[in-house]
C-alpha cells in the first residue's frame, strides 16, 4: 500500500486518534486494512442499493479473509437521516447478535457516514465505526471529524453527537461510478478549504476545474483531496467539538442549509446548496468591506464554473425562520462565517437578516458589484 498514490494522514486526538487512509484502489485492500480490528466479532455494514450494485466485491473479499458481517441497505437521500432508520438499524443489529464488541462499516456517502456513525455512538452506549466514504463530499468532509446526526422537519443535523471513527478509507476510485451532478457539487466542500483556509486549493481548483471534473488526473484528484482531508484534521485536532475554528466549516452551510430544508433535501444537492450559501456569503463579506471588489469578483467566477439547477421563487423570511432554527445559533447570536480575505475564514456574529436577504437577490440576478 506504500504507493505515490497513497497517503496516511494522522488526526492526533488526544483521546481518539485515528487515521484517515487516502489513495487510488484501497478498496480492493479492505481486508488487509481492517486485519488488526477483526477479532472474530460481526461486522454490520451500512450502505445503499446502488453502492453494493458496483461494489459487492468490496464486501466479497472480507468473507473471504474470515470477517463475519451482515449488510443492512438504507435510502441513498436524504429521507434515510430519520430517527424512524436509526431505529430500523438498532433493532436489526440486536436481531444479527450484535454486541459492544462489534464493529459498524459505513459504506456510502454522506448519509450513509452520518446515519450510521450516530448509529454507532448509541448502540450498547457506543460501537466503534470505520468510515468508507464513496462520495467526494464524504470523503472530503463529513466522513472526517466525527460528527453524526439525523434530521428534524425542523432543520438539518439537530440530533445527534461528535463521535469519532476508528478510522477512515478514503479511495478516489469510487468517484468513477458516480454521476458527473454529484462530484461536481461535492467539490463545493474542497473549495470551501480554498477559501477558508488554504488560497492554493482555491486557485488550483479555479485554474484546473476542468480537469477535476473529468477525473482523469490521479495526482491532482490526490492532492485535492489529501489536502482537504489534512486541513479537515488539523481543525478537528484544534476544536474538537466546534466552540472556535471548527465553526469556519461551516462556511456556505448556514444559507446553504436553508436552502436545502425549503427544497425539502430533493432536487437541490447538498453540495449545491453550499454554493449558493457561499455566494451570499462572499456577498456579505464584500459589503462589510471584507473582500476587495476584485476578491469578490474572482471568487464569484470561480464559483460560477460550477452548473447548479435553478433555485426558481426563495422566500427570504422562509430562509430566516430556518436559520433562526440552525444550530450554529448560540445563546440568541448566530455566528456566520465570512472571508476576511480569500484563504482567511472568520467568524462573525454581526451579520443582520437585512444582509442575508439582500445576498439572496443576487442569486436571481447574477449581481456582481452592485
Amino acid at each position: 500500500m506504500n504507493t505515490a498514490l497513497h497517503t496516511s494522514i494522522p488526526v492526533d486526538l488526544d483521546d481518539y486518534p485515528y487515521s484517515i487512509e487516502v489513495g487510488f484502489g484501497l478498496r480492493h485492500q479492505l481486508a488487509e486494512l481492517l486485519k488488526p480490528y477483526n477479532k472474530g466479532q460481526m461486522f454490520f455494514v451500512v450502505s445503499q442499493d446502488t453502492i453494493l450494485k458496483h461494489y459487492q466485491p468490496v464486501l466479497d473479499q472480507l468473507a473471504e479473509a474470515g470477517f463475519r458481517f451482515v449488510t443492512h441497505v438504507v435510502p441513498a437521500d436524504e429521507s434515510a437521516k430519520n430517527i424512524s432508520y436509526a431505529e430500523e438499524l438498532w433493532t436489526a443489529m440486536v436481531e444479527a447478535g450484535c454486541d459492544r464488541s462489534s464493529m459498524l462499516l459505513a459504506l456510502g456517502g454522506g448519509v450513509v457516514g452520518d446515519l450510521g456513525g450516530f448509529v454507532a455512538s448509541t448502540y450498547m452506549r457506543g460501537i466503534d465505526v470505520i468510515q468508507i466514504p464513496t462520495t467526494l463530499l464524504a470523503m472530503i468532509d463529513s466522513a472526517i471529524g466525527g460528527k453524526t446526526a439525523v434530521n428534524l422537519p425542523a432543520g438539518k443535523n439537530l440530533v445527534g453527537r461528535i463521535y469519532q471513527p476508528k478510522m477512515v478509507v478514503v479511495d478516489p476510485g469510487f468517484l468513477e461510478t458516480l454521476p458527473t451532478r454529484n462530484v461536481v457539487s461535492s467539490m463545493a466542500e474542497a473549495i470551501k478549504y480554498g477559501f477558508i483556509k488554504e488560497k492554493r486549493i482555491f486557485d488550483l481548483m479555479d485554474e484546473r476545474f476542468d480537469d477535476m471534473v473529468a477525473l482523469d488526473d490521479q495526482a491532482l484528484i490526490l492532492d485535492i483531496i489529501a489536502s482537504s482531508c489534512r486541513i479537515k484534521g488539523d481543525v478537528v485536532v484544534n476544536d474538537q467539538f466546534e466552540n472556535g475554528e471548527r465553526r469556519l466549516l461551516n462556511y456556505g452551510h448556514t444559507i446553504g442549509h436553508a436552502l436545502e430544508a425549503i427544497h425539502a433535501y430533493q432536487g437541490l444537492y447538498h453540495g449545491e446548496g453550499v454554493l449558493y450559501g457561499m455566494k451570499c456569503a462572499n456577498h456579505i463579506s464584500w459589503k462589510k468591506g471584507l473582500l476587495s471588489d476584485d476578491e469578490y469578483q474572482h471568487s464569484q467566477a470561480a464559483l460560477d464554473k460550477f452548473p447548479l439547477p435553478e433555485l426558481g421563487e426563495v422566500d427570504p423570511d422562509q430562509v430566516l425562520e430556518i436559520i433562526g432554527h440552525d444550530k450554529k445559533n448560540i445563546n440568541g447570536m448566530l455566528h456566520f462565517i465570512l472571508l476576511d480575505g480569500v484563504g482567511q475564514g472568520i467568524v462573525r456574529t454581526d451579520v443582520s437578516p437585512e444582509e442575508m436577504v439582500a445576498s439572496l437577490e443576487t442569486l436571481k440576478t447574477g449581481a456582481r458589484l452592485a
